[in-house]
């Protein structure tokens, strides 16, 4: 099947009119908790999410935000991103918050890839799903009426439909699709970073109530936003990832300060030293974190972080 790509400006309309993360009035209102900044491991390494947890609507960072990350890294420590999404999705990101200086790194893929901003073509860390995986997967989706979406490790983003959840991962993917007919098109030797299931929330949600039992032993499961229901190897998420740039690095999950909002952030969130859920996070989240903050419309991670290095605020 021919490749094809988005035209950069209509990625980016097409970003900020399907990815916005809705904020309730109960997570307008939410404090902030903090963990004793006297008696606590020195951070040296910063976890940031980007969809619900950092990014606005508009899909930018705040001047704020932008500010406190420069300066942090000033101050020694290590910015890491850690998404769902691909590294050619991030560049421009990782190149705002000054992470292109060679001493930035991103968990991409829900911590299918590791690299180095340096070098986002070289996976320094690689877990993956086998041709079969992606086979049984599809099976279930196609039984929910739903479909499925498949991150090659090639760097392809594989799909079998034209529908608006497809229209909505493409836009956040910048990488170019390929579509294919599951199963019969799919190459046997084929491997894939994440499988998403796309469907409507009704239908994702009876799929994931009617997966195989064997589902749970096989995959880490993950619901990242209403329409998308995600699946990678077992053993492997953002946390996982996030120990194995620690060892690179020479520190503890004790050092790590992560942030989140979904259901794929609960494992870094939960392990890191000071893990902390957005108030706009999911409920799953929210139930693991160990410390809490603002939504990310009023800037939640900014501010947290501020009050974590006794920074003044960067207004």
């Amino acid at each position: 099947m021919s490749l094809e790509h988005l035209d950069s400006k209509t990625q980016e309309e097409l970003e900020t009119k399907y990815m916005t993360v809705e904020v309730s009035e109960e997570a307008k209102n939410s404090d902030m908790t903090l963990p004793n900044l006297e008696t606590m491991p020195p951070i040296k390494l910063v976890a940031l999410d980007m969809d619900g947890t950092t990014l606005r609507e508009d899909k930018t960072f705040s001047e704020r935000l932008i500010k406190v990350v420069h300066k942090i890294q000033e101050m020694g420590v290590t910015v890491a991103i850690c998404t769902g999404r691909a590294p050619e999705s991030i560049q421009g990101f990782a190149k705002t918050l000054g992470l292109d200086k060679g001493h930035g790194y991103c968990v991409c893929f829900n911590g299918g890839s590791l690299i180095n901003l340096d070098d986002i073509n070289q996976d320094l860390e690689v877990s993956y799903l086998a041709a079969q995986d992606i086979i049984d997967l599809e099976a279930a989706a196609r039984r929910a009426d739903c479909v499925i979406h498949a991150y090659s490790t090639r760097r392809f983003l594989l799909t079998e439909s034209n529908i608006i959840f497809t229209e909505m991962e493409i836009a956040s993917s910048m990488q170019p699709f390929e579509f294919i007919d599951f199963p019969d098109g799919l190459n046997k030797e084929e491997k894939a970073y994440k499988v998403i299931a796309v469907g409507d929330e009704d239908k994702l949600d009876r799929m994931r109530e009617s997966l195989p039992a064997d589902f749970e032993e096989r995959f880490t499961i993950a619901r990242t936003h209403p329409n998308f229901l995600e699946f990678m190897i077992k053993g492997c998420n953002k946390g996982t990832t996030l120990a194995k740039l620690c060892k690179i690095l020479n520190i503890t999950l004790d050092n790590v300060a992560a942030f989140g909002d979904a259901e794929n952030d609960i494992e870094m969130v939960a392990e890191a030293g000071v893990g902390v859920a957005v108030s706009n996070a999911m409920p799953k989240l929210k139930a693991v974190a160990k410390y809490h903050t603002f939504n990310y419309l009023d800037d939640g991670v900014a501010c947290y972080l501020e009050k974590l290095f006794k920074l003044p605020p960067q207004l």
